[in-house]
């Protein structure tokens, strides 16, 4: 958990505020990342390099492209929690407007589900 966000491993499911959010495979993958690695900035080349595996051989805009997707489902209406911090990469963090923070550096980096972790 991250906030209000919340990302099930086991049922592939994710909520924000309590609303379901559906993501691709990529999307999922690209924040299962970001929230194994809450508060931390991610350069392109590691997400690259953790998510698709592989170099696209200077296709790093894929990236933005897929962060760009997250944003739209995640951040829609609600205060921001993916940003970028330019020349250095991506991070996540809870949102503002008093979005409780808790959790968001907890066990399991911020992701449900891995180890036997619960649902709810």
């Amino acid at each position: 958990m991250v906030g209000d966000l919340v990302l099930d491993e086991d049922s592939r499911e994710v909520w924000r505020a309590g609303a379901p959010i559906r993501l691709t495979a990529t999307e999922f993958a690209l924040l299962r990342y970001l929230m194994r690695n809450p508060r931390r900035v991610l350069s392109k080349a590691q997400i690259l390099d953790r998510v698709w595996s592989y170099d696209f051989g200077g296709q790093a805009n894929i990236v933005e492209l897929y962060v760009s997707y997250l944003r739209k489902k995640i951040d829609a209406g609600r205060s921001p929690m993916i940003h970028t911090r330019r020349g250095s990469g991506y991070l996540i963090r809870p949102g503002e407007n008093g979005e409780n923070g808790e959790g968001s550096e907890g066990s399991e980096g911020g992701v449900r589900g891995e180890r036997g972790g619960s649902r709810g």
